[in-house]
């Protein structure tokens, strides 16, 4: 099986000079990434792997697609997408950044996506939008804001079509 899980604002953004738009408000999403990967093969870009600290997610086998090896311990490198599907040996998750979405969307069978219910206009890296000819929603689970998530976000489920 293979995913693409993601998560981006009304405007589809998924990332802002580098980082998460909304930073890291959001521990339930947070929560939820690291149980959906944990135990699986997550593949991402370069920009990506700088972006959680050029170090690899435990618990799960990291993937860089990157024509420069990461020289990180516990990283392995790819230097593209074929070649890092190649390498996993687990259930496998595209987890950015856009470079690797759109090259991973002809290839998953699901998306799991938080939608943040918030518009971030320093957004600089887009997903593209989800086609509902190609994608079904199968589940929406909804969290409100609260004392320890800054927005209101659903987990929504998509199947291919």
């Amino acid at each position: 099986m293979k995913s693409i899980i993601v998560a981006m604002d009304k405007n589809n953004g998924i990332g802002a000079k580098g980082d998460l738009p909304w930073g890291r408000s959001l521990p339930d999403d947070l929560a939820h990434f690291k149980k959906l990967t944990t135990g699986g093969s997550v593949i991402m870009g370069r920009k990506t792997f700088e972006s959680i600290g050029s170090k690899p997610l435990p618990n799960r086998e990291n993937i860089v697609v990157s024509s420069r090896p990461t020289g990180v311990q516990g990283v392995l490198t790819a230097r593209s997408m074929p070649a890092a599907l190649a390498l996993a040996r687990y259930e496998v998750f595209f987890i950015g950044g856009e470079d690797i979405f759109l090259e991973a969307l002809n290839e998953v069978d699901a998306i799991h996506a938080t939608m943040i219910d918030a518009e971030f206009p320093e957004a600089d890296v887009f997903f593209p939008q989800i086609n509902s000819q190609d994608w079904r929603e199968v589940s929406r689970n909804h969290h409100e804001a609260d004392k320890d998530n800054k927005y209101a976000f659903d987990i929504v489920e998509y199947e291919r079509a």
